[in-house]
């Protein structure tokens, strides 16, 4: 099998997040312009709000993770991931090569890109939706150099993927549901990669966890300082 480039699969991964993000945003339309005619119903309307709460629930951990990624990648240069992989050999016991840092840090850009993908598209749907996106909030990241941001990441995408295992059920409309299926999905991958080069099991059970709004705001509420009003 040939082994795909880093370059390939970043495309890869991009065009599968992009259509996952035309379907959120379709299906959001659909409901919001299309299907307008049914929103003063009662339930249709209790529905509809019902989803904004659960998108927005998810924009806040979305929010969280890019500032997470795009303050860490400021502050970590390419050479100190490469410093970091070459000191810490322990990291790279569980992988079948060794790992470069350099290469860790494109991946953690990608991840970048894919958690503000999923900040723009969820805003975007919710206001389709006539709904009032959550905004940023101030955080605080407590980690000090390139390992306790990469063992910090790890929390961060198992945290994510148990909240939406816990909250995906919640929405009603099947469009909405289906892609936020696949941004569970991404996610997912992301925590598997974590794990790994943390030297955990990158699927350490048959079934995820899910957590209730509770369980994860109250991890989550550790790193937030602040928010707008």
């Amino acid at each position: 099998m040939v082994q795909q480039s880093f370059t390939e699969e970043a495309l890869s991964r991009r065009g599968f997040l992009s259509g996952s993000g035309r379907l959120l945003g379709g299906g959001a339309l659909a409901l919001a312009l299309g299907g307008g005619a049914l929103l003063p119903k009662t339930a249709e309307a209790a529905n509809t709000a019902g989803d904004i709460a659960v998108l927005n629930y998810a924009l806040t951990l979305e929010h969280l993770e890019y500032a997470f990624y795009r303050e860490g990648l400021k502050r970590f240069t390419t050479q100190d991931f490469r410093l970091a992989f070459l000191r810490y050999r322990r990291y790279q016991k569980a992988g079948i090569r060794i790992l470069d840092g350099a290469e860790v840090r494109k991946y953690f850009e990608l991840i970048r890109e894919h958690e503000h993908d999923h900040v723009k598209t969820l805003t975007a749907v919710i206001r389709q939706l006539g709904g009032k996106p959550v905004p940023e909030c101030r955080y605080r990241f407590p980690y000090k150099n390139v390992k306790g941001f990469v063992q910090l990441a790890r929390i961060f995408e198992n945290l994510g993927v148990s909240a939406y295992d816990g909250a995906i059920h919640k929405i009603k409309n099947p469009d909405l549901l289906t892609a936020g299926a696949t941004i569970a999905t991404v996610e997912a991958r992301h925590a598997s990669y974590l794990n790994l080069i943390n030297g955990y099991v990158p699927f350490p059970a048959s079934f995820d966890k899910p957590k209730s709004k509770q369980q994860v705001l109250k991890e989550a509420s550790p790193f937030i300082t602040s928010c707008p009003r």
